[in-house]
């Protein structure tokens, strides 16, 4: 029945069986039914069954025909025999019998999941075994099912981890929409399809979770007063995934289903096939806009295929310069929600400027991946602002092949450390090289006495912490004497948008976030994603959106044509022509001991 005629077979016999002065169906009623269903006669049945023809018309009179004819409210005349009239009943999507499973996604150059697939495992292999299931139900469009497969494993990592898995809590949420979703459409609640697109591959799943975390998070958000609308909370018990404090964000009439797609981040591909598949699948989908890619590699190459079919792409994490300069086709179909290489590096410039005010010349010395247009953009303009000063910055010969041979890396560390340098500059690229950030953690084994190391966003990971912990298993070491930082866009702590903030929002977003994920487990990545999805929720109250190319206009002529705001985790949130915000965030923030945690932190 489910591969078939895509009906709930089950749900079916459920009610068949909950009828009144009725005795539950037996295994040979169930076989009849099937088969009837499937076009075979009576005669066909019983041979198949190895039983008499007298047999099987005795089942269905007495105890078959009776059953759905109560079901039906008719009477049983009008549907012994009439298969066709009972296939109708089930089909009709009122009843609840239709099933709708979600389209196959996966091919050789795209992975894509509202359920089916499962991309961050845990360690546990029973957590795993809920996911699998879960994804198998999910595959069959038994919603309900794979919704208590997911919220199992949920609720078990979260009590052995501490930590919810934010595309566990994406899949909850989807598959609750599509269990409901006649309800929710007879309620004038409109179900919009957002995709995100995260690179599993990279740094072990680690960037991905925290993309995922933003995302999960607002996705709960919206859709938690949408479930209460249609009273799901008498049916389902929420109170697994409901934090206990919930701030109502913009729209309260929409519910929000994520597809999540994986990023290979192939810096060799002839162009961006992830980005052409789903460009092509949007239609089928009902796609409304796409929150991506990580890399500003991915970026620049999926554009094309987004703007030839009116697609908007709100970027969370690519800062690369070369984004600001694009095509006018492309520039409409994109809005950038993080900090460009150009504030990023003038941030950190103004800051190394004022730590070696009134001393005498340092020496910097500057790894980056030459491959990645990021880290190359990134370079440039630190590198340029920090030449203005040539009487404090003296730089010495550069590492341009953080991606290579690890030997080689290893040995211009050497050479430096030699040269006694006073600035290290890292510059991680977005995970399109996969020793780019293994390499970087080469820095930890120089341990060098009044070095400051300085990175970009990429270096903000907490690796950097691991290798900090391995080589200085006593915290006694002097944070005077060696300095680990970073510019980022957004910190937990961060004094304008953070957790003790004045920004409602952000304090709003941490509240939430230290039920789900924990106490500081939201990062830059997961704040940035949450404001990607915030400013599209805004232009669908505003002008209530139908479809992709209408939310490309009203974005453009909202953001860009009116100039106007919103506010967000991030803070206030506008946009330049070319789609890169006003006045972007920056922060910078430093490695430090912390006492009470008796571990190594990112601290403001």
């Amino acid at each position: 029945m489910i591969e078939k005629l895509a009906i709930n077979i089950e749900l079916f016999f459920n009610d068949l069986n909950t009828l009144a002065n009725k005795k539950k169906l037996s295994d040979l009623d169930r076989v009849i039914i099937c088969h009837s269903l499937l076009g075979f006669s009576r005669q066909e049945i019983a041979n198949i069954v190895k039983l008499f023809d007298q047999k099987i018309r005795d089942r269905l009179t007495n105890n078959i025909y009776p059953r759905i004819a109560e079901l039906m409210c008719v009477d049983q005349e009008e549907i012994a025999g009439n298969w066709v009239k009972i296939i109708n009943f089930l089909l009709n999507p009122q009843k609840g019998y239709k099933l709708n499973p979600a389209p196959q996604l996966n091919s050789d150059n795209f992975q894509g999941s509202f359920g089916r697939q499962i991309f961050l495992y845990p360690p546990n292999q029973e957590i795993v075994k809920y996911q699998i299931e879960g994804t198998h139900f999910y595959q069959q469009g038994l919603y309900y099912q794979a919704f208590q497969c997911f919220v199992m494993a949920w609720n078990k990592e979260r009590k052995i981890y501490g930590i919810g898995n934010p595309e566990v809590l994406i899949y909850i949420n989807n598959c609750l929409i599509e269990y409901k979703k006649s309800l929710l459409q007879d309620k004038g609640i409109k179900i919009y399809t957002l995709a995100v697109i995260v690179p599993f591959f990279h740094n072990q799943g680690h960037v991905a979770a925290e993309i995922l975390r933003g995302i999960a998070q607002i996705q709960l958000q919206v859709n938690l007063p949408s479930f209460e609308k249609i009273s799901l909370g008498t049916e389902i018990n929420l109170d697994d995934i409901k934090p206990s404090v919930l701030l109502t964000l913009i729209c309260r009439h929409i519910a929000l289903q994520i597809l999540i797609v994986n990023e290979p981040n192939n810096l060799y591909a002839p162009y961006n096939q992830t980005a052409e598949k789903l460009a092509d699948l949007a239609p089928q989908l009902n796609l409304i806009a796409i929150i991506g890619h990580y890399s500003s590699e991915m970026t620049k190459n999926a554009l094309y295929f987004y703007a030839r079919k009116g697609l908007v792409l709100v970027n969370s994490s690519s800062t690369s310069n070369e984004l600001s300069d694009l095509s006018v086709g492309e520039s409409l179909s994109f809005f950038r929600l993080t900090t460009q290489d150009s504030i990023n590096a003038k941030k950190m410039a103004d800051y190394l400027n004022k730590k070696v005010s009134n001393q005498i010349p340092k020496k910097v010395a500057i790894i980056y991946n030459q491959n990645s247009t990021y880290s190359t953009s990134y370079r440039n303009s630190l590198k340029k602002y920090l030449e203005q000063d040539k009487e404090r910055f003296v730089f010495i010969e550069e590492c341009s092949y953080l991606s290579e041979n690890y030997y080689q890396v290893e040995k211009y560390l050497k050479n430096i450390r030699q040269d006694d340098v006073n600035i290290i500059i890292i510059i991680p690229d977005g995970g399109i090289e996969p020793l780019s950030l293994d390499n970087a953690g080469l820095i930890s084994r120089l341990n060098l006495n009044n070095c400051l190391i300085a990175g970009s966003a990429t270096f903000y990971h907490d690796n950097v912490l691991h290798w900090i912990h391995e080589q200085n298993q006593c915290h006694s070491m002097n944070q005077n004497q060696r300095q680990i930082i970073a510019c980022i866009p957004w910190h937990w702590h961060s004094q304008e948008n953070g957790c003790d903030s004045s920004n409602s929002i952000g304090q709003s977003f941490c509240q939430i976030g230290a039920q789900l994920w924990g106490t500081e487990n939201l990062t830059w990545r997961s704040a940035t994603a949450f404001d990607s999805v915030l400013i599209i929720l805004k232009i669908l109250e505003e002008y209530q959106s139908q479809v992709s190319q209408c939310l490309l206009t009203h974005m453009n002529q909202y953001f860009k044509e009116k100039r106007k705001h919103v506010k967000g985790v991030t803070g206030l949130i506008q946009f330049e022509r070319s789609g890169d915000r006003l006045n972007p965030p920056a922060e910078i923030v430093a490695v430090k001991w912390d006492e009470e945690q008796q571990k190594w932190k990112w601290k403001i």
